[in-house]
């Protein structure tokens, strides 16, 4: 079986959410990524955190280059769960700065497929696990086209609560765009919740040999389904649990 790479999700083994100690507890475990929120505060500065909050509220976040210092010198990749598009850029130079290697980069969340189509360098300069819902819409857009005002704000401001319950209902035709724009934007993989591993969308991209990423797998029975898959990337919170089953495979 594929011995998947297990990415610590923020506030893994019962630490704080978007703290140093659940880093920390990451490199205890032997994690191969640590996943981090990222957002841009009212400064301009890259700062850990799921939420949007005020600048007081920042100024008791955690920077990201504590994080990058942290881990600078170990082997562990950092999936950067982009929580606003324009935290992306500064991400990414941040981290090259530091002198990580595209390997160890790997961008998420709500880093949006018409990034990559403008800039076909990004590609060259990381690893992108574009979100299913991040995806999804522009095809949701094309098949849909008579959406209305507050139907196009949610769908362009919070994709997965449009498109998060339609996994086995998903046409065909929607299936069939979605992977074939998988492919154009040439991303690396596909970041699904672990609620569509077995539905049409996520056996279609596994047929056409496109990678998965799932997440956030804390079950014992999903992770070992997502070893019976060979699914190539998982995200859990239960690090020292998944270590465990991977090493029994």
């Amino acid at each position: 079986m594929t011995k998947p790479m297990i990415t610590a999700h923020s506030g893994c083994e019962d630490t704080p959410t978007d703290s140093l100690e659940s880093i920390d507890k990451a490199l205890e475990f032997g994690a191969d990524a640590i996943e981090v929120d990222v957002r841009v505060d009212h400064n301009g500065e890259l700062r850990i955190s799921h939420n949007s909050v005020s600048q007081e509220e920042y100024y008791g976040k955690v920077t990201l280059q504590t994080v990058l210092d942290r881990v600078r010198f170990t082997n562990l990749a950092v999936n950067f769960d982009i929580k606003e598009q324009a935290a992306l850029y500064k991400t990414l130079e941040e981290a090259e700065r530091l002198g990580f290697s595209r390997d160890r980069l790997i961008f998420s969340g709500c880093t949006g497929p018409e990034q990559l189509a403008r800039d076909s360098r990004l590609s060259e300069r990381g690893r992108f696990f574009l979100n299913i819902e991040e995806v999804m819409k522009f095809v949701h857009l094309r098949k849909c086209p008579d959406l209305d005002i507050d139907e196009f704000t949610v769908l362009m401001n919070d994709p997965w609560a449009v498109l998060k319950d339609k996994g086995p209902e998903i046409p065909e035709a929607c299936i069939e765009d979605t992977v074939r724009l998988y492919r154009q934007l040439h991303a690396e993989a596909a970041n699904i919740s672990k609620k569509i591993l077995d539905t049409p969308m996520a056996k279609a991209l596994m047929a056409d040999g496109f990678p998965l990423s799932v997440w956030t797998v804390n079950e014992p029975d999903i992770f070992l389904r997502c070893l019976e898959l060979k699914v190539p990337y998982v995200t859990t919170r239960k690090v020292r649990q998944a270590m465990e089953l991977r090493s029994g495979q």
